[in-house]
């Protein structure tokens, strides 16, 4: 009951960041429209990742090409493609033992619709039925706040 509890907790915080525009693509300098667009894309593969995870501890996410290989709380991304525009590889630390509050962090390579490294470093707590997340997300150089993404999906809606 705890891991579906957890699931369920990380997908809708990841849920809530959601937001963004369709603008067009910069590979070297996002704005903050992309970022938050690139989250959406994020949300969706992580989403499926979560889902995947409660189901079994191993398990392999089939995108539109390439796979999420969740093995505990590593999360491999090999070519993996959740639309068809953006590839992602590299691994996620999903930390659920420290549920309530639960690190995420990790490097990923991205191609296609957006380019580069996106280097995630974010804390998910629970307090009750409160749910916050700090912390940060660095594309190409640039650095994001975790917590002003999610602010600006919810705006956004």
């Amino acid at each position: 009951m705890k891991k579906l509890a957890m699931a369920l907790l990380l997908t809708g915080v990841l849920l809530a960041g959601c937001g963004g525009s369709d603008d067009e693509d910069s590979p070297t300098a996002p704005t903050e429209a992309e970022v938050a667009g690139l989250s959406r894309v994020m949300v969706a593969a992580m989403r499926e990742a979560f889902v995947a995870s409660l189901i079994s501890d191993t398990t392999s996410v089939p995108g539109t090409r390439g796979s999420v290989e969740i093995a505990g709380g590593n999360w491999n991304f090999v070519g993996y493609s959740p639309d068809g525009k953006l590839t992602i590889d590299g691994m996620l630390v999903v930390d659920e033992a420290k549920y309530p509050e639960i690190p995420i962090k990790g490097t990923l390579q991205l191609k296609g619709s957006q380019e580069g490294t996106l280097v995630v470093d974010m804390l998910v707590k629970v307090q009750g039925l409160e749910i916050t997340s700090t912390g940060t997300f660095v594309l190409n150089g640039e650095t994001y706040d975790v917590a002003e993404l999610i602010a600006a999906g919810a705006s956004s809606g």
